[in-house]
């Protein structure tokens, strides 16, 4: 058995293993961006959807919280809100535009472009991510605000574009909050103490109240979460929230 990777001593190195985890979601998201064309092309629009919802958790998954990554990260899942024609506009594109051809019964012809233009900005991102990716100074900011996007695009239903996939995807900034956790971990412990530990209990507790939503393991449109449920989620993403906001200050020198 291999040794576990040492956990990062110095903001610089936390940075550093960013890098190479966000790397890794952005070819996970490639391989599924490929499938998701291969489908769309064959009109198996099923397995098409399903590339769809994978790809779109593991660009969560990278915490491209605030507009990181520029107009590259904007270009790979922007939403319609605010273009002039709405879905319809020319300018809207990427994973969000896909999504709502796929369900709404866009075929071959209006998607494959869409999908050929991904890939091309990905393989943009993916070769500039050195220098496009985070500030070290940014690093407790993302812990926080990765969740404060789950909370304000996908709960709200204002990113939906059909697939009424948010808690899918709200599960997915959990698992992107955790990680950036993992990475600043050591140093968050020695400004205080057995604060990890009750981030993680809280983000464990979130974990659980959005898995429960599923029932026969498929995902739920939130708004028709029955209401005790979609209570527990919202509690337990304010707790998070409310706690996760600290982080950023800790670290803060002012």
């Amino acid at each position: 058995m291999m040794p576990a990777p040492a956990a990062p001593e110095t903001m610089a190195d936390a940075v550093a293993a960013y890098h190479s985890y966000a790397a890794d979601r952005l070819s996970e998201l490639r391989d599924h961006a490929t499938s998701m064309r291969a489908a769309i092309g064959n009109g198996a629009a099923d397995t098409a959807r399903t590339e769809w919802l994978a790809a779109q958790q593991a660009w969560q998954r990278v915490g491209a919280a605030y507009g990181s990554f520029g107009e590259l990260g904007g270009a790979i899942a922007p939403g319609s809100r605010g273009l002039q024609q709405g879905a319809a506009d020319p300018g809207f594109k990427g994973l969000r535009r896909i999504e709502y051809g796929l369900w709404h019964g866009q075929g071959a012809g209006e998607l494959v472009p869409v999908v050929d233009e991904l890939l091309s900005d990905l393989a943009a991102l993916e070769a500039k991510l050195p220098e496009a990716a985070v500030d070290p100074a940014d690093m407790p900011l993302r812990a926080h605000e990765i969740l404060e996007d789950a909370q304000r695009d996908h709960l709200s239903g204002r990113g939906d574009q059909g697939s009424g996939l948010a808690l899918a995807l709200t599960r997915a900034d959990v698992d992107a909050t955790k990680e950036v956790l993992d990475l600043i971990r050591g140093l968050l412990e020695n400004l205080k103490r057995g604060f990890p530990a009750k981030l993680d209990g809280e983000l464990a507790a979130l974990s659980s109240a959005i898995d429960a939503t599923r029932a026969d393991g498929v995902w739920t449109p939130f708004p028709s979460v029955p209401l005790p449920q979609r209570q527990q989620v919202n509690a337990a993403m304010g707790r998070a929230l409310e706690s996760l906001a600290l982080v950023p200050a800790l670290f803060s020198t002012d």
